[in-house]
C-alpha cells in the first residue's frame, strides 16, 4: 500500500490543531476511496495560519472553509501522487 505524507506547518494555535483534527477525521475516507495511507507529519514554525505542504510545495494556506473542502484538498494531493507514480 503506498504511503502518502502529507505535512501540516505552523505555529501551535487553535487553527492548526483543528487541521489535525481534521486530518484524523477524514483520513479513512480518502484512505479508503483510492487504497493508499495517508501519514500526518506536523511541523512548528513561524507561521500564523497552517500551510498544507506536499512533495515540498504548498498544497493550501490557512484553514480550509469546511471539512468537506479539505477531503478535497487531501484526494487532489493523493491524486498527483499517483498520476507522477
Amino acid at each position: 500500500m503506498k504511503e502518502i505524507v502529507v505535512v501540516v506547518r505552523g505555529r501551535d494555535n487553535y487553527l492548526r490543531w483543528t487541521l489535525v483534527q481534521w486530518f484524523y477525521e477524514v483520513r479513512d475516507i480518502v484512505e479508503g476511496e483510492y487504497g493508499v495511507r495517508l501519514r500526518l507529519r506536523v511541523v512548528d514554525s513561524d507561521e500564523e495560519i497552517p500551510v498544507i505542504v506536499h512533495g515540498g510545495r504548498v498544497a493550501f494556506e490557512g484553514l480550509p472553509g469546511e471539512e468537506g473542502y479539505f477531503i478535497e484538498i487531501l484526494k487532489r494531493i493523493v491524486e498527483e501522487e499517483l498520476c507522477s507514480a
